[in-house]
């Protein structure tokens, strides 16, 4: 009966700190859920400043056939042209939610809705994009983007 408890007891501790790890992974993976969540409120309400809070300082956003925005500065410059140009109402869905470690994460999704010239007369056009996110915890809190990169997607959006 003593070489149960003995041998019962690591494993107890095992599966009892493997419990934990799973439960911050999952808190880890809602959280960036969410980041997603307000970027894509953001992104449909044209709320430049609300995007760029959701990027560390040094962020970097690639959008496609344009040079990387790198900075808050730069980023802001970069949504706000966008805005300028477009109204965005886009749906994103998440495709993969991956922790490279414990302060380091990717997000890959797909999104599909409409796009809108703005100061035009023609209707909002169907719109797909792929993405692909990585983000960095700030201070041992909040997930935030470092990196965000975008390509048009067939109608499917995977």
């Amino acid at each position: 009966m003593k070489f149960i408890l003995k041998a019962a007891i690591p494993a107890l501790l095992l599966l009892t700190s493997s419990a934990g790890a799973f439960a911050d992974e999952a808190t880890d993976k809602a959280a960036i859920r969410n980041v997603l969540t307000s970027y894509e409120k953001a992104l449909n309400a044209a709320d430049t400043a609300a995007i760029v809070d959701l990027y560390t300082a040094d962020g970097v956003q690639m959008a496609p056939d344009s040079p990387a925005a790198v900075g808050s500065e730069a980023v802001t410059a970069a949504y706000d042209g966008t805005f300028k140009a477009i109204a965005l109402k886009l749906t994103f869905s998440i495709d993969e939610v991956k922790l490279l470690g414990p302060d380091a994460a990717l997000l890959r999704s797909h999104s599909s809705g409409t796009v809108k010239v703005n100061g035009s007369d023609q209707p909002a056009a169907p719109a797909a994009y792929k993405e692909l996110f990585l983000l960095a915890r700030q201070n041992g809190e909040e997930w935030k983007f470092t990196h965000y990169s975008f390509s048009a997607a067939p109608a499917s959006g995977r």
